[in-house]
């Protein structure tokens, strides 16, 4: 296919001729005009508008709006983020806590998780559908990590979604995992809004991030690489404000990690409180 022939151009202008109908296409960008080509000008013009929304209607990028990275740091920063091996060490007293999304024909999602001097890690997983519930929760239990699970925060629907033991009678699907011996649910909070503000702030310094995956967690890794967000219609963001939302696909990874996040898991120091041996043994004059 013969490519365009550029008549004119020039800083924020391009006038060319379609060379299979010859018809004249003009490309005018706002940088055309000298007064809107300074920082400051771009500052005040973008205030208060989501970055996808400017590309979209300013830098003339009909994709921004579809297909906006939600998690670019992982690309552009994965040599800090994706951890390869030697990895760190976890000792089998280091405190682990667990991730967890339940999916039948989807996928479902276990990661297990710990903080190191002031550090989150993502260190182990098991990614895939849950069809027969006692074979993934044997699954679960081969964990290495699995004794030092302080708890697994869970998609709260296994709590309320009802079905049937093999005795018929009405449970949840926690309950059916609590049959196969796992009892270290806890529901999850589900609330986006709150995640999506922990990860940027793991995440904001370039050199010393404090949000880290293994790379023996590769659903994870490539879930956060291809995560983007919803798209909100032009007449939905005329009467709405922009509300920043995940595409509701293939974010089984970055549920179970939202479960996580959300219930705010932490190191809790432990005073022991020895007795007072002199009191318990003194003799009595």
């Amino acid at each position: 296919m013969a490519s365009p022939e550029i008549l004119h151009e020039q800083t924020g202008l391009q006038i060319r001729r379609n060379a299979k109908n010859k018809f004249l296409v003009v490309h005018l960008h706002y940088t055309a005009d000298p007064m809107k080509r300074s920082p400051e000008w771009k500052a005040e013009a973008s205030a208060g508008m989501p970055p996808a929304k400017w590309e979209k209607e300013y830098e003339i990028s009909w994709e921004a709006l579809y297909g906006a990275k939600v998690f670019p740091e992982i690309i552009t920063n994965r040599e800090n983020i994706v951890l390869k091996p030697p990895h760190l060490d976890i000792g089998r007293t280091q405190v682990c806590w667990g991730g967890f999304d339940y999916g039948q024909r989807n996928p479902t999602s276990f990661h297990v998780y710990t903080i190191i001097d002031g550090v989150t890690y993502a260190i182990w997983e098991l990614y895939q559908p849950c069809r027969n519930i006692p074979e993934f929760a044997d699954k679960m239990k081969d964990c290495p990590y699995w004794e030092q699970l302080r708890y697994i925060a869970a998609d709260p629907d296994i709590f309320r979604t009802r079905t049937s033991n093999k005795f018929g009678m009405a449970c949840s699907v926690a309950d059916l995992f609590v049959e196969q011996r796992v009892t270290k649910f806890i529901a999850g909070n589900n609330d986006e809004a709150t995640w999506l503000a922990t990860l940027r702030q793991h995440w904001a310094k370039v050199e010393d991030p404090t949000f880290r995956i293994f790379d023996c967690c590769p659903n994870m890794i490539r879930e956060f690489e291809s995560a983007i967000f919803a798209t909100m219609t032009d007449r939905l963001l005329a009467t709405q404000n922009y509300r920043e939302g995940i595409a509701d696909h293939n974010n089984h990874a970055l549920d179970d990690n939202k479960y996580f996040f959300n219930s705010k898991a932490r190191i809790v120091s432990r005073t022991i409180k020895l007795p007072n041996m002199v009191k318990q043994f003194s003799m009595r004059y």
